[in-house]
């Protein structure tokens, strides 16, 4: 007997089952591809500026928090600790953290009144190596407003004729600030740390490595004590500059770790 024709395929209810199958094989990919991203994201630890940054001198290699060297943004894009723009370079950062052991005059009395927790300092020459300072990282309580910082305290100090210096100087072996002593501090500025999640303040104190002594101008420019001031106008602005790099710096920082 002659075998039966085979049925009549139906293309379009083919064609139904093939879309079918490939809608429901993406279906099962995007869906374990959302399951694996939602335990990702659950397992993943991101800090927010608003938490990390109050620890950040905690949490942070003491070396990320002073670079090897410090120097002005160019840019947006630049950073303060690129060797390229370098006008400060590090030569030792001190182990002490005790907020009276790191500063002295009216700046530890400021400090100790507005809570202090912990002090970091680091030394830094400039290229020459003529020039040394030592720059403190001020821990305080955190704030909302900015007015609460110790941005007034700087500027008060500004104008005072008599230097009222206020980071002991840390001395460094070996190097050009070996010498560096108190007793050679010729200028001092700070900053409070301009973002608000970041509660720090940062001060500095510069002077010669060769232990010149700011306001003993000769003759008629070193008779009175504004002469004084202008003398050490140098070293504050130095100071002021090195105290601005680093507040960059810890802008920068908090940025990287947060984004």
């Amino acid at each position: 007997m002659p075998l039966p024709p085979p049925p009549k395929k139906n293309t379009g209810r083919t064609c139904l089952t093939v879309f079918l199958s490939v809608v429901g094989g993406l279906a099962l990919l995007a869906g374990g591809g959302l399951t694996a991203h939602t335990f990702s994201n659950a397992s993943q630890d991101v800090p927010n500026r608003s938490g990390y940054g109050p620890d950040m001198w905690r949490n942070e290699r003491v070396d990320t928090l002073f670079p090897k060297t410090l120097g002005p943004k160019t840019n947006s894009q630049s950073g303060a600790d690129d060797p390229k723009i370098a006008e400060w370079n590090r030569l030792g950062i001190s182990k002490q953290t005790d907020c009276a052991g790191a500063l002295t005059g009216a700046l530890a009395a400021e400090a100790e009144k507005r809570g202090c927790k912990a002090v970091l300092r680091a030394t830094y020459a400039d290229p020459t190596g003529n020039l040394v300072a030592t720059v403190a990282l001020i821990v305080l309580p955190e704030v909302d407003d900015a007015a609460k910082g110790m941005t007034t305290f700087f500027d008060a100090e500004k104008e005072k004729r008599t230097a009222s210096h206020g980071v002991k100087a840390f001395p460094v072996p070996d190097t050009a600030a070996a010498g560096w002593k108190d007793a050679d501090r010729n200028g001092s500025d700070g900053v409070q740390v301009t973002d608000l999640d970041l509660p720090y303040a940062v001060a500095v104190s510069a002077g010669s490595a060769d232990g010149r002594k700011a306001g003993r101008l000769p003759g008629q420019w070193g008779r009175t004590e504004l002469d004084a001031k202008s003398d050490r106008m140098p070293w504050r602005e130095a100071a002021h500059s090195l105290a601005n790099d680093l507040n960059l710096h810890l802008g920068d920082l908090l940025l990287k770790e947060t984004s």
